[in-house]
């Protein structure tokens, strides 16, 4: 063994060197190791170095061989491996023969005989030589058996073998196709696992790129199912669950980001033409129809009732207030009972009340009295109900309506003979200036001046009332520290309205330059305001005396700098209420 064998592979030929390994006769040495023929006097140590030398190089022969990893198999013929296994049983995996070597490519066949008979020649001589040492033979033998290396399957003929180790948690909704498979104890030598096993059986890296792909498979496994299975089967294109973004079936191209995933919208857009391919209607566009559905609805709804609440219902108000206007019988004066009624009018008419009002009485009897302010374009009629409620949503024809009606409180019982206070109620809509919207200018100064004087009558007569005051107050305890300022009472002793009227004078926004005093009566006008929630604006007017002029000086208004505002008020404005400890009226 001078020279190498080129037709070893490097490994065995680093063994085999003369530099390495040295022909010795194990048993002169090892025989008469007591006895007294001796050739020299050092020859122990001698035979102990070259008994260490041996072991040493049989240790490195094991490790290489060892460390050359798992060795391909020659797959057996089908009928060879189940021909002994029981029905119902998976044969046995055959044990790996170290001694059996893969022909190589580039390699013929007979070297790689003359390669196998170098080795196990080698390997049975120096086990003759070893006989006599245990821990050589013990070597050898595991060596020679291969105990501890572990089979490795390199061709499984069933392609179920192939993803039932690695198949996804949840099964795919269509059969995956099985590759072909192999002939019968044949090798695809041309196929990157056959390159790569044999580079590992060589002690070789398999390639970069090789590697990569055999981690990634490994934990996520890919099941790719043909385009047209998937289409016949009305398969979905989704992502399977887990840490990397795996597909299953044949995804387009141009519905993958850059990143790897797939956007929502053309997720959606796989599913509706996959469904449409398999003929179904996809689920997405039914709940779609449903919904863009019940949204027009909603939209019809809704601009029905805006059109309603902002056109119609403004509209028809109008309209109606003006019918109501032409109802009176200006012309006519004096009382019903001085007038000869007509024969077919059997109306039992109020006594004393004013002719004028007779035509729009014959309509409602709730009828009691008529407001205008020119200025403000407010020309009204009022009526008055058992109650304070009935009137808010119902015309003077009794018809239901948002703008409702101007209506005198419940508890004014005889308005022949005024009371101390004749409060009236109309409502303020926020979208517009209808009923008593108009009644906001009344905040500023300009306001009055514009309409210092209000003509409010009764059936029974007419009156003027020159207004007085304007102010803020709340219709709730809650608003005001558990405190509501009792602006609508009806009927108080002098004493009381005297102080009533010091109250207004703190609230009020500017001083008319009207005066009032104990003897006086007053007319209060009420609607919401929207300062806070519950807010009220409060105007009061004074009657108009007798051999008074009906003129008001208006160069004489005076601005409140500080008014007083319920404690709403405040808190909706941030700031700190200076009236908080005021004494209660």
């Amino acid at each position: 063994m001078a020279d190498k064998d080129k037709n070893l592979p490097d490994e065995i030929n680093s063994i085999a060197d003369e530099e390495t390994l040295t022909e010795i006769d194990l048993g002169s040495f090892l025989a008469d190791k007591d006895s007294e023929e001796v050739v020299f006097d050092g020859y122990h140590s001698d035979i102990e170095k070259t008994e260490k030398s041996l072991e040493d190089e049989l240790q490195s022969l094991y490790d290489d061989i060892m460390s050359t990893g798992p060795v391909t198999i020659v797959p057996q013929k089908l009928d060879d491996i189940t021909s002994d296994a029981p029905a119902g049983e998976s044969p046995e995996e055959p044990k790996v023969d170290i001694r059996e070597k893969v022909n190589s490519p580039g390699v013929s066949a007979e070297s790689n005989d003359s390669a196998k008979e170098d080795i196990m020649s080698m390997i049975e001589s120096l086990k003759s030589d070893a006989e006599k040492e245990p821990g050589f033979d013990r070597i050898l033998t595991d060596i020679e058996s291969n105990e501890d290396i572990a089979p490795f399957v390199s061709d499984i003929s069933k392609s179920d073998d192939l993803t039932k180790d690695f198949a996804p948690e949840k099964e795919p909704q269509v059969p995956v196709q099985s590759a072909p498979a192999k002939a019968p104890g044949g090798i695809d030598t041309d196929s990157a696992e056959f390159a790569d096993e044999l580079a590992a059986l060589l002690g070789d890296k398999p390639a970069p790129q090789a590697e990569a792909t055999a981690k990634t498979e490994a934990v996520n496994p890919v099941v790719n199912i043909p385009e047209e299975t998937a289409q016949e089967n009305g398969f979905v294109f989704d992502l399977l669950p887990g840490d990397g973004q795996r597909t299953v079936g044949v995804v387009p191209d141009e519905i993958i980001e850059d990143d790897g995933k797939i956007t929502r919208k053309d997720r959606q857009r796989a599913k509706r033409e996959t469904a449409e391919l398999s003929g179904k209607k996809y689920k997405g566009d039914i709940i779609r129809r449903i919904v863009l559905a019940v949204s027009i609805i909603v939209i019809l709804v809704s601009s029905a009732i805006l059109a309603n609440t902002y056109i119609l219902e403004p509209y028809k108000y109008k309209k109606n207030e003006t019918a109501i206007s032409d109802t009176l019988d200006k012309e006519v004066t004096g009382t019903v009972d001085e007038i000869e009624k007509d024969e077919d009018d059997d109306t039992e008419y109020p006594s004393g009340m004013l002719a004028k009002y007779r035509h729009l009485f014959k309509v409602n009897s709730d009828l009691k009295g008529w407001i205008s302010i020119p200025a403000l374009e407010i020309n009204l009629p009022i009526a008055q109900a058992s109650d304070n409620d009935y009137y808010l949503h119902r015309n003077i024809y009794k018809k239901w309506t948002n703008y409702g009606v101007p209506f005198y409180d419940y508890r004014i019982e005889d308005l022949k003979n005024l009371p101390k206070n004749t409060v009236i109620y109309g409502h303020n809509m926020h979208y517009d200036d209808l009923i008593f919207g108009m009644l906001e200018n009344y905040r500023e100064p300009e306001g009055f001046k514009s309409a210092p004087v209000i003509e409010c009558n009764t059936i029974y007569g007419d009156h003027v009332w020159f207004v007085y005051a304007a102010f803020i107050t709340n219709s709730a305890p809650s608003q005001d520290n558990g405190y509501v300022f009792p602006y609508n009472f009806i009927d108080i002793s002098e004493q009381k309205f005297a102080e009533y009227i010091q109250e207004v004078d703190k609230r009020k926004f500017y001083t008319t330059g009207v005066d009032i005093s104990p003897t006086d009566k007053i007319l209060t006008l009420s609607t919401c305001c929207y300062d806070f929630d519950g807010g009220r604006l409060v105007i009061v007017a004074r009657l108009k005396r007798d051999g008074e002029s009906d003129t008001v000086d208006t160069s004489r208004v005076v601005v409140n700098s500080n008014p007083k505002y319920p404690q709403a008020w405040y808190n909706a404005n941030k700031k700190t209420n200076p009236y908080a400890n005021d004494p209660r009226w």
